[in-house]
């Protein structure tokens, strides 16, 4: 097997404490999922269905005129986002329906988190055929997808992994027959030429945040059909992680997937329903906060930018009987460019399939 640096991941995963219930909404997430208008639906097809996405929104971060430098050194940065220490993991416990009935109702109806996850886009990169890359961790045995919240960001780790592949493949054509590679305890196998074909497709933040708290596993279908567990986490840009940590500096902004989301006290959004109340925006970028706060007061100095985690944020709108008042009235702003190109971008993307990566 080909030693493919697609993420470059050198940190080993350990436990994410994720203390929650199975969230799905309309329909309960399963390996098989179909997101069509209405939601997430059960369909009766095969194991590995591919995801089409009627109604995504996002789009591309516009391409920086900035000097070749400069954007090596994004590029650079980005790369490295994902060689932090992991957030920690542990398996979801399955609980039957009518245990999960006995549980009182979250603070915000899950339909409604759901609502307002949807209009974030978020980029992952798969084959031609909609197949994504995932990166092997040896120390959990397991697979590793990461969604990112900028197309530029998820440009850039698609264009380093294309030319490290392509130099991989010389350097493993140059050796003699017989070396040996692997994949977990004994499935061989040679990553497929899917490169050349390798895209970027978009889905839509309440489909990540579910696969991100579920028990999943997938078949590497270059891992003789074997099964691996399999992890998703969503990857911001290293810009706003920097100022996350300017604004609370310490680990929790260390860890990789750890999505900070910014805002202010006292600034407000229109009601997103009929007759009901302002909402509070929280933005992925810190840039979008400060433009939307001169939009409302031109002549006002911002108060003091605050901010929180994606992953704390969803739990707590989630958990069964929470009581966070902060979420009740939240809502996510999308990154602006991110809306844009996800209108172009491609939208399938098979779940329970994959080609394995080291």
């Amino acid at each position: 097997m080909l030693s493919l640096p697609l993420f470059l991941i050198a940190a080993a995963a350990t436990s994410f404490p994720v203390n929650v219930e199975s969230f799905a909404t309309p329909a309960s997430l399963s390996n098989n999922i179909v997101i069509g208008p209405a939601g997430l639906q059960s369909p009766s097809t095969s194991r590995s269905t591919i995801v089409g996405l009627s109604s995504a929104n996002s789009s591309d971060e516009t391409t920086s005129s900035s000097a070749p430098a400069t954007r090596s050194n994004r590029r650079r940065k980005i790369i490295q986002t994902v060689l932090v220490t992991p957030l920690a993991i542990t398996s979801l416990a399955s609980q039957s329906a009518s245990a999960a009935s006995e549980k009182p109702p979250p603070i915000i109806p899950l339909i409604n988190t759901a609502r307002r996850l949807h209009a974030v886009p978020t980029f992952t990169i798969v084959d031609g055929n909609g197949t994504p890359f995932h990166t092997y961790d040896k120390e959990s045995a397991g697979a590793f997808g990461y969604f990112f919240t900028s197309y530029t960001s998820a440009e850039y780790v698609l264009d380093d992994a294309q030319k490290a592949f392509a130099k991989a493949k010389t350097e493993e054509e140059n050796k003699e027959e017989g070396v040996e590679g692997s994949i977990g305890e004994d499935g061989s196998g040679e990553v497929p030429d899917a490169w050349g074909k390798a895209q970027i497709v978009t889905l839509p933040l309440d489909v990540v945040m579910q696969l991100s708290v579920k028990k999943l596993q997938s078949v590497a279908t270059n891992g003789k059909g074997k099964k691996f567990s399999t992890y998703y986490q969503v990857i911001p840009g290293t810009d706003d992680l920097d100022a996350a940590l300017r604004i609370q500096n310490g680990p929790r902004y260390g860890e990789r997937g750890r999505v900070p989301l910014f805002y202010v006290d006292g600034l407000k959004l229109p009601a997103t329903e009929e007759g009901g109340e302002p909402v509070d925006p929280v933005f992925f970028r810190p840039k979008d906060l400060k433009a939307e706060w001169q939009k409302q007061n031109p002549d006002t100095d911002m108060p003091t930018m605050q901010v929180r985690e994606l992953n704390e944020t969803f739990r707590a709108m989630i958990r069964p009987g929470g009581k966070d008042q902060s979420v009740k009235n939240l809502v996510f702003v999308p990154i602006p460019e991110s809306v844009e190109k996800a209108k172009s971008t491609g939208r399938s993307y098979k779940l329970g399939q994959m080609i394995l990566t080291k």
